[in-house]
């Protein structure tokens, strides 16, 4: 078994949010025998490199302003930054992991981390 089978990437994008912040969006995905583990990342990039990311063929996050079509129990975590905040899904499309943010209010998210929601892992990078 290769170091790819246990560790890989699966959905990944970057999102921009209102207030001009950007992020690129990384599921870790580990799997080695009974050990499983998904987790979103985002981490903060400049648009200078979420620029570049595009370019390269990285795709633009998803963002949906309702629920419709996804059961709220399904939320792989609660991302909150700069006022905004959003339930995010993991959703299977032709055979490919694809990250789908929902828009949420404060509040919304408040109430599904009460239930037991995970927060996202947010990493921030240092600028030099």
């Amino acid at each position: 078994m290769s170091m790819e089978d246990i560790v890989s990437i699966g959905a990944n994008c970057v999102l921009r949010t209102r207030r001009n912040g950007f992020f690129l969006l990384a599921e870790i995905e580990v799997e080695a025998g009974n050990v499983e583990i998904e987790e979103f990342v985002f981490i903060r990039i400049s648009s200078q490199e979420a620029n570049t990311l595009i370019r390269a063929g990285v795709m633009e996050c998803r963002v949906l302003n309702n629920f419709d079509g996804f059961n709220i129990a399904d939320v792989e975590c609660v991302f909150i930054v700069d006022g905004e905040a959003f339930a995010v899904f993991d959703v299977e499309v032709g055979g490919t992991d694809e990250a789908v943010l929902v828009s949420i209010s404060l509040g919304q998210a408040r109430s599904l981390l009460n239930r037991g929601a995970r927060r996202c892992t947010v990493i921030n990078r240092r600028r030099f």
